[in-house]
């Protein structure tokens, strides 16, 4: 159930952040194009911000832009993180030690802090807060794939595999890392719920992306911080909303997801 739920929910999003922008002008979402601080109307629907952007198209923009940061982040992060974790399970010895460390190192940090290091370093933009990101989430991977290898390579049928002359690329590639792949989509949608959490928490702090970006909730977020003691509740309310509900549709899509991994788990939980 929790699966589905968080299935419809990434899809919805997916849905705005392909089309939204197409039936929504990008000039909406540029300073000065309407009052300021009009509430919710049927003209605005979410009203309009401090400086007379209209918060719905913020809204619609941010959503591309948070997607393309997710995917960035979380698929470099994977492409990183799984081959370093396979390859350490499965080598051993002083490999494994030395990416141990460096990993355990990385993870140890801080994650938004390490973020806003790099993004400091290497600038704004959605790429370069996507690497970031990027970044922070490879340990994860490393861990999980590496753990993952360490049992799969005691298995039976990874010895059979061995006696019968198999060599150890072939092993490796096509009996333990076809069995150590199936807990990769938890993990990947476990972190792209953190990742957008990490870009708003970026944004928020100005570390994140442009001014000229039609959209950045994060952002948004700063920028209508001012105005909740006038009782200016929407510029604030929208976008922090828009967060709060991808980042709970997909860490459902990765319970639902691990349930599904691991039915003993669901079996003892229920």
């Amino acid at each position: 159930m929790l699966s589905w739920i968080g299935l419809g929910t990434l899809i919805a999003f997916i849905f705005i952040g392909i089309f939204g922008p197409v039936l929504v002008s990008v000039d909406q979402t540029k300073a000065l194009a309407y009052p300021i601080l009009l509430p919710p109307s049927l003209q605005h629907w979410m009203g309009t911000d401090g400086i007379g952007r209209d918060v719905f198209a913020r809204v619609i923009w941010g959503t591309r832009t948070s997607l393309e940061i997710m995917a960035i982040g979380a698929l470099l992060a994977l492409i990183a993180g799984f081959p370093l974790g396979l390859l350490s399970g499965f080598v051993g010895g002083k490999l494994d030690r030395l990416l141990v460390l460096v990993m355990d190192s990385v993870y140890a940090f801080p994650g938004l802090l390490l973020a806003a290091l790099i993004a400091a370093v290497i600038g704004r933009g959605i790429f370069n807060i996507g690497i970031a990101i990027t970044v922070i989430y490879i340990p994860l991977y490393f861990r999980v794939t590496r753990n993952q290898t360490l049992s799969t390579r005691e298995e039976l049928y990874v010895e059979a595999a061995r006696a019968l002359g198999a060599r150890s690329r072939t092993i490796m590639l096509s009996y333990i890392a076809y069995n150590v792949v199936i807990v990769i989509p938890v993990i990947f949608s476990l972190s792209a719920a953190d990742t957008i959490l990490t870009a708003a928490g970026l944004s928020y702090l100005g570390l994140g992306l442009e001014i000229d970006i039609p959209g950045d909730w994060g952002r948004d977020l700063s920028d209508a911080q001012r105005f909740l003691g006038s009782g200016i509740w929407w510029t604030s309310l929208f976008p922090g909303l828009m967060i709060i509900l991808l980042t709970i549709g997909l860490s459902f899509l990765g319970e639902g997801l691990n349930d599904i991994v691991n039915p003993l788990l669901k079996k003892e939980r229920g």
